[in-house]
């Protein structure tokens, strides 16, 4: 194709040196001598062809070269925002990593809470059995035969079992809450 094209611009440039710049090829008849080429003009000819070809060549490398510079460009841009999301990546693993295990110990602690709880309401439960207990034998047992023997010295009988709760209660409000007044 090279070849096609330079010898298409060598016959029309063949005709333009022949010729001369402002020559009709038409008026040689009419008293004007034609122009004769002097020296080697083929292979001036073909060196303006071969230089034309090679601009066009030069123009189209560089044409070339401004796309790989700008795809180069880019690739390093991409290249450094795939690093920069891998950086946030690690990042947010690492930050997801400690929050996993801070919600691993506060469910740990969660269940120890809740282990606890049990354990203080069947001590509850119990001490809540061993009051009744208490209360319905050794205690009332207990307590008829002081208030039996108070009345027999003439005494008043000792206060229920639950106004001395209340009382120690009222005692424990004030002593814990000084600054509620009841």
């Amino acid at each position: 194709m090279a070849s096609t094209s330079a010898s298409a611009q060598a016959s029309s440039s063949s005709s333009s040196n022949l010729a001369g710049p402002s020559s009709n090829v038409g008026q040689v008849g009419r008293g004007q001598t034609p122009l004769v080429a002097r020296g080697d003009w083929t292979k001036d000819l073909v060196h303006l062809a071969k230089t034309a070809e090679l601009k066009k060549h030069a123009l189209t490398l560089q044409l070339h070269t401004a796309h790989i510079l700008s795809a180069h460009a880019s690739l390093e841009q991409k290249n450094k925002a795939i690093q920069d999301l891998k950086e946030q990546k690690n990042k947010l693993e690492s930050e997801r990593n400690r929050l996993l295990n801070a919600l691993r110990e506060v469910n740990e602690d969660r269940d120890k809470v809740d282990l606890l709880e049990v354990s203080i309401v069947k001590e509850c439960a119990d001490l809540r059995g061993k009051i009744q207990t208490i209360t319905d034998s050794d205690y009332a047992l207990a307590k008829r035969d002081v208030d039996r023997l108070r009345q027999e010295l003439g005494q008043p009988p000792l206060p229920t079992l639950q106004a001395t709760l209340d009382e120690k209660s009222a005692q424990y409000v004030v002593v814990a809450f000084p600054l509620v007044s009841t």
